[in-house]
């Protein structure tokens, strides 16, 4: 009977993978994953020896000043979530480590070393450079190899030097869908001692949210998932909508709960059976609204705007680039419907010159509130109730209009 049938720990199959790998050539599927497996035999084409101690020297002071010149946005996104990461992983002997693309340090968590870690604190430095070209197989290099997350422990570090380190690691990717950067958790000398892998990608999710939203100026980034609790939180479905009413991108959730959001450029109303008037509307309410999927599937939903890098807060809308009425007085509205009527302006929009492209959504979201308005023949709590807004919504879009003239 097969060997490997009869180890009492990992150590051991890990041992005679290596040893049936670097000494007799053979390929050891089923003792250790197969991405190890790949990893190790890149390193061996590119001449690596498994015996050599890996290198420590950083990277130079113009390939640091490059990674950390193009990894601003990132470290922007993830500086909360990281703050996070390292209060949870306080307690143990574990680094947080984030790299760019290339596999070069741009971030690692202040710790208190332990005596016996002597690999970990030259390789978590800022500029250390992690990939597999200097460093042999590891979970980070992995996955800026793959992008999919890893885990490597002990032996299976291509270098021997290396057994002594665990790490799990985690891709984070762009609006375009390449990889961004790379969460790492390490520790040297004992295992985790709980699941690094399903925390290490719980928040490289986090941080590629942010990313994403950071990435979405000018957009509708529209939120939504079965459970209302999840809104919010990394397991949180994103989409970014254009002002032509195609997605620019979806996450991995929203990718999962609605399968026709993959492809960039699909209508919304393909994506997520809706029209992007009813996302505009959806984006003046502060409190999640149901939405059906067109796979049928009932979620919770909120969306907002983004300019300047920044979520324009419910129900405060850019004025739209047309004649606008004057707004009523100051004064409490009247208590009757009839007395909110507000005259029509029928030739607002036929004096607007039609855009060469669509308008911008904060525009679009004005438009709708005046269009509304429009069909409702003035009547503001009317408008109000169809568009499922407050009626102070209405009055200050009115108010923003008239003071843009």
């Amino acid at each position: 009977m097969p060997q490997q049938l009869f180890f009492s720990t990992p150590e051991q199959r890990v041992a005679l993978a290596r040893e049936r790998f670097f000494e007799q050539g053979d390929h050891p599927a089923g003792l250790v994953q197969e991405a190890v497996l790949q990893s190790w035999g890149r390193c061996l084409s590119r001449g690596q020896e498994p015996g050599r101690k890996p290198a420590t020297d950083l990277v130079s002071r113009t390939r640091l000043h490059s990674a950390l010149r193009t990894s601003r946005q990132l470290r922007e996104a993830a500086a909360s979530g990281l703050a996070r990461l390292e209060a949870a992983l306080a307690g143990t002997p574990c680094r947080v480590i984030l790299t760019c693309p290339e596999g070069i340090v741009v971030h690692s968590s202040a710790y208190a070393a332990q005596a016996r870690d002597t690999l970990l604190p030259l390789l978590s430095q800022v500029g250390s450079d992690l990939s597999e070209n200097q460093l042999g197989t590891n979970a980070l290099a992995i996955v800026a190899r793959t992008g999919k997350g890893c885990t490597v422990q002990g032996s299976e570090h291509f270098s021997g030097a290396a057994a002594v380190l665990h790490c799990a690691a985690a891709p984070i990717r762009n609006r375009l869908g390449q990889l961004a950067g790379v969460l790492d958790i390490t520790a040297e000398g004992s295992g985790f001692g709980f699941d690094a892998s399903a925390l290490v990608n719980l928040y490289a999710s986090a941080i590629e949210n942010r990313l994403l939203e950071l990435q979405s100026d000018d957009l509708l980034v529209l939120a939504f998932q079965a459970d209302v609790g999840l809104l919010g939180s990394p397991l949180a479905a994103l989409a970014g909508v254009r002002g032509d009413g195609t997605l620019a991108w979806a996450n991995g959730m929203a990718r999962r709960l609605a399968p026709a959001a993959a492809a960039e450029g699909t209508p919304v109303d393909s994506a997520f059976g809706c029209t992007l008037e009813s996302l505009l509307a959806l984006s003046a309410r502060p409190d999640a609204q149901p939405l059906r999927l067109p796979s049928g599937l009932a979620v919770w939903a909120r969306a907002h705007l983004r300019q300047g890098g920044q979520a324009i807060p419910s129900g405060l809308l850019v004025p739209a680039p047309v004649p606008l009425p004057e707004p009523p007085s100051a004064a409490a509205p009247p208590a009757a419907e009839a007395a909110e009527t507000i005259g029509p302006t029928p030739d607002a929009e036929a004096a607007a010159p039609a855009p060469a492209e669509p308008a911008p959504l904060s525009h679009q979201r004005a438009e709708l509130v005046l269009r509304t308005l429009q069909d409702c023949h003035g009547n503001v709590a009317r408008a109000a109730r169809q568009l499922g807004v407050s009626r102070g919504l209405i009055y200050r879009t009115l108010k923003a209009g008239s003071a843009a003239q």
